[in-house]
């Protein structure tokens, strides 16, 4: 399988609690993504923009030391950049300073499997720009893998978001979203009622529902697969949904969808988003950490 992620690419910088003291790490979903499917052995191109500065130069001595092709990341004015920070749970709270406006090639040659989302599909003036390219890979045959990776604060309101990510959710053959994304998207509604009517819209679709600590299930025709998450010693959660995005698509990319298979791919995103909790940032694992903690845990999926 070859990818190609198209995306953002941001520095976040993580605050200490009481202190003007960051830790500045590499970020962005896409970007994220990108580099857990290299640490996985997966061949990945990432495509969008970077800053022409000293966090963009960073970034791109990031992308190369994991082996992530980026000949198509054209530069920006500056680095996005995302203030993180971190609760008592470890969980993560953001304050962006975010530009986005890619409207470079992409190529499809060669490519099985295109991701993307987040701000990258939804945030104008890069954002058409970005679905029209999952349009064209769509119409190609390559496999469509979108994960909507809510940002409120920068993405509009709430019906006009909900409108462009139904429209994304439409081109692609594997979707992930968080439960808590889809309690935003739709108020007052049960999350599963929403993943299903997605995963029921014309096309084969998996959906796939990751909640954090609780595991992660997903949605094929009218089978309903479902996984805990192994139980780890949370330092925070930086990071957790891309690494299980990119563990589950190493599993899945070239879009032979069975129950087994579904199985297989709940099982390793779940461990591997589970490893990147016990570390600081998006520190993606390696596989013989994944397979020593599925050795350890085994997560029984029914």
């Amino acid at each position: 399988m070859t990818f190609l992620v198209i995306g953002e690419s941001i520095v976040d910088l993580i605050g200490s609690p009481g202190a003007w003291r960051f830790n500045a790490v590499a970020g962005g979903s896409p970007l994220n993504v990108a580099v857990a499917l290299a640490t996985l052995g997966q061949p990945v191109r990432l495509a969008g923009e970077i800053g022409g500065d000293f966090f963009g130069d960073l970034l791109r001595g990031h992308l190369g030391r994991y082996g992530v092709g980026h000949g198509e990341l054209v530069p920006s004015a500056a680095t996005s950049l995302a203030f993180a920070r971190v609760g008592d749970d470890g969980s993560a709270s953001y304050d962006f300073r975010f530009d986005w406006r890619f409207s470079g090639p992409v190529s499809l040659d060669g490519v099985t499997c295109l991701h993307t989302g987040s701000l990258a599909t939804l945030v104008p003036p890069g954002g058409p720009h970005v679905r029209d390219v999952m349009r064209a890979a769509a119409d190609a045959g390559v496999i469509v893998s979108y994960d909507p990776n809510i940002r409120p604060s920068l993405i509009g309101d709430r019906a006009t978001a909900l409108t462009l990510v139904e429209d994304c959710v439409r081109l692609s053959r594997l979707v992930k979203v968080s439960a808590e994304d889809l309690a935003w998207l739709y108020p007052g509604e049960a999350g599963p009622n929403a993943a299903k009517r997605w995963a029921a819209w014309p096309g084969e679709r998996l959906v796939v529902v990751t909640r954090g600590g609780d595991g992660a299930s997903a949605i094929l025709g009218d089978s309903v697969i479902t996984c805990p998450a192994p139980v780890v010693e949370v330092v925070d959660t930086v990071g957790a949904g891309d690494t299980f995005t990119a563990a589950y698509l190493t599993v899945l990319g070239d879009g032979e969808l069975t129950e087994e298979r579904v199985r297989d791919a709940l099982r390793y995103g779940c461990a591997a988003a589970a490893v990147v909790c016990t570390r600081e940032g998006a520190v993606p694992p390696e596989p013989h950490e994944i397979d020593g903690l599925l050795d350890q845990q085994w997560a029984t999926v029914t």
